[in-house]
């Protein structure tokens, strides 16, 4: 039985063997669930985080100065480093009510699946990995990432792997949801929102209808084909009331491609129709980027994106198609081999009523300690 095989033999094995530590994830995922985290307000959450690092004895406990909470938890040999992340702020304001209920198999609650649990497996892992009896050759970098959400584009992630001082062997991100997802690659993308203003000094026209307008153009842009490009409206909003014509309004959108090259075009064309609509008496419009990855990542036949087809396939997980993450953008930009995988099965994620089961948990956090041994047996290729 050669190495790898020895690995899925124990892997097969783990989500029995992880049963004793269930009600400790799950308190903990109640704990951290409980302390909102809006995107740029994850101080709290962070400090939770740090104080169960500290209480599992790992070293190097942190924030950098973005705010992310980064621990290590020292190999037997140190050699490499391998960084295990998730991002620590979810989508709901502080103001919403984060009672968390555990009840029917379920855990409840905004923000369970996007990232809470995610956090919760990060917080528990060396004490899992210590009563699993598993020690790895490699140090493992542990970071609760801030700033990763809407307009906080990955910073907290992107900060770290550019200013980090310690070469990454490889890097795992966790999403609460759900299993089966395999990320391992980027497109290029612009989030974006163009804002109109109409001067009532100097015209009648309504906001909305110029909004109307550059809808009407946006559609009429060439989108290669070749290049998987693709343009998502995403919300419209402007205007107070009914019976006088809007002010201002807003459009939320995104272009998506396998290029930069292409998406850098579009963007040229997006803000000459911007300039056009100035030249109507009293309008302007401009646009602000909300968020931008780059495209890239792996190969489906790269080492890790292999292996760790290998483990879910042990545990009985069946990869989505898509494999496509903006997350795995800043690891392109410092050319980081990375995954990015789910844990569970969820629901109505990004709503208030947001849930997770809990049963598949433990099949996720097997899978996750399964990578992490494939991937310190030796994994990494040129890609």
């Amino acid at each position: 039985m050669d190495e790898l095989e020895q690995i899925l033999y124990r892997v097969r094995r783990l989500p029995a063997e992880l049963e004793p530590f269930r009600e400790m994830l799950l308190a903990n995922l109640v704990m951290i669930g409980e302390i909102p985290a809006p995107t740029f307000g994850e101080k709290r959450r962070i400090a939770f985080l740090q104080q169960r690092f500290t209480e599992c004895g790992l070293q190097n406990c942190s924030t950098d100065e973005l705010g992310n909470g980064v621990a290590i938890l020292p190999g037997s040999e140190g050699e490499r480093a391998i960084l295990v992340t998730a991002h620590a702020d979810t989508p709901f304001p502080a103001g919403v009510d984060h009672t968390f209920m555990v009840s029917h198999g379920v855990v409840r609650g905004p923000g369970v699946a996007d990232d809470s649990l995610g956090l919760a497996v990060l917080a528990t892992l060396p004490t899992l990995l210590e009563g699993l009896g598993i020690t790895l050759a490699s140090d493992l970098i542990l970071m609760g990432a801030t700033r990763s959400l809407e307009q906080g584009n990955q910073e907290g992630l992107r900060f770290f792997l550019a200013n980090s001082k310690r070469p990454l062997y490889a890097g795992i991100s966790l999403e609460g949801a759900s299993l089966g997802r395999l990320h391992f690659r980027s497109v290029a993308s612009l989030g974006s929102v163009i804002s109109c203003h109409v001067d009532r000094r100097y015209s009648q026209l309504s906001a909305v209808d110029v909004i109307n307008q550059v809808v009407n153009r946006l559609h009429a842009l060439v989108l290669p084909s070749q290049s998987h490009t693709a343009l998502v409206l995403g919300s419209i909003s402007g205007g107070s009331s009914y019976k006088v014509p809007a002010r201002n309004a807003q459009l939320k959108f995104q272009l998506r491609s396998d290029s930069d090259q292409v998406l850098v075009d579009l963007v040229e064309q997006v803000d000459a129709i911007l300039d056009d609509m100035g030249q109507q008496s009293g309008v302007s419009a401009h646009m602000e980027v909300i968020a931008r990855t780059r495209s890239g990542g792996l190969d489906s036949n790269h080492p890790l994106v292999v292996r760790t087809r290998r483990v879910m396939s042990a545990l009985d997980i069946q990869p989505w198609d898509t494999i496509y993450s903006p997350v795995i953008s800043g690891y392109v930009e410092q050319e980081v081999p990375a995954v990015c995988i789910g844990l569970t099965n969820a629901d109505n994620v990004n709503y208030p009523d947001e849930s997770v089961e809990i049963d598949p948990i433990l099949t996720g956090v097997a899978q996750l300690i399964g990578i992490l041994l494939t991937i310190d047996g030796g994994c990494r290729a040129e890609h």
